[in-house]
């Protein structure tokens, strides 16, 4: 008994005196990154007994205030970070190894890769373009918003947008400066003359359906589909009709009929037949009599 006893101690005691003496042999979990390799035998430079790695201690080296700007008490112009030199100042709450690992040789890349925007201060969370202004886009709305990017934007999920269109009014008409890709390829949306605005017929709240009702100038019924070149020029942006293309409605044979009815000014159709039905008509123009 007495002898496994001073085999354990004497098997404890070596264990120790190699940690104290021989830590980089002993208890090494791993390689140092290159600038660090002069720590690889002073383990306690970066770690306390029974606690582990202690970021006070990556502080006597890594000052907060001159991370990016000074390397291990050397100043390097070409090296200096004003970037991560503002983001380290701003880090709240948190140890150095929550980000930074080591013992594996990278503690740079896996500092990008655990990094979140959650530790960093309020203010600095809403001055994104401090770190970003290169990745700014550089459309039209962008240039013209001062607002900070988290109204529309989170740090989680960058493309993903909350955004509302409750932009100045030249942007808010621009639909295709930015949704140019997206315009139907039809027959009605590629002749729409450059000065018809989406907002027209669209709303942001529901683009589809549209807002326009053509009900309110025609309804179809009979022998009128809702084909636009059968009464639209396409060229002239729908702004304009006429009811001449059908074989039935001859311009010479409409005029002798409407004179005859003593109706003088009949180009404008729609403004008695607001169907395909001519007695709505009829009731359109005794309306008028009675009202002359």
């Amino acid at each position: 008994m007495k002898t496994s006893v001073y085999l354990f101690l004497l098997i404890l005691i070596t264990g120790m005196v190699s940690i104290l003496l021989f830590p980089y042999y002993t208890v090494n979990p791993g390689v140092l990154i290159e600038d660090h390799i002069f720590l690889q035998k002073d383990c306690l430079s970066c770690h306390s007994l029974g606690s582990g790695a202690a970021t006070e201690k990556c502080m006597n080296c890594h000052k907060p205030g001159e991370i990016g700007l000074i390397k291990v008490n050397k100043t390097d112009p070409e090296l200096q970070n004003e970037k991560s030199n503002l983001l380290h100042q701003s880090i709240i709450n948190i140890q150095c190894y929550d980000c930074h690992t080591e013992h594996n040789g990278l503690s740079k890349e896996n500092a990008t890769l655990n990094f979140k925007h959650s530790v960093l201060s309020d203010d600095l969370q809403n001055q994104c373009t401090s770190c970003h202004l290169p990745q700014k886009p550089g459309d039209e709305i962008h240039k013209s918003l001062t607002a900070n990017c988290s109204l529309c934007h989170n740090s989680d999920d960058w493309r993903i947008a909350n955004f509302e269109h409750s932009l100045p009014g030249e942007l808010r008409n621009d639909c295709r400066g930015c949704h140019e890709n997206k315009k139907p390829d039809d027959v009605l949306h590629n002749r729409l003359l450059p000065a018809v605005q989406c907002t027209q017929c669209h709303t942001t709240d529901g683009w589809k359906p549209s807002t326009f009702n053509h009900i309110k100038f025609f309804r179809f019924d009979r022998n009128h589909p809702p084909d636009c070149m059968g009464c639209h020029d396409l060229q002239k942006g729908f702004k304009e009709y006429t009811c001449y293309n059908c074989h039935e409605h001859r311009q010479a044979r409409i005029a002798k009929k409407h004179r005859k009815e003593g109706i003088r000014n009949f180009e404008n159709c729609v403004s008695c037949h607001r169907t395909g039905d001519e007695d709505d008509a009829k009731k359109e123009r005794k309306r008028e009599r009675d009202d002359d």
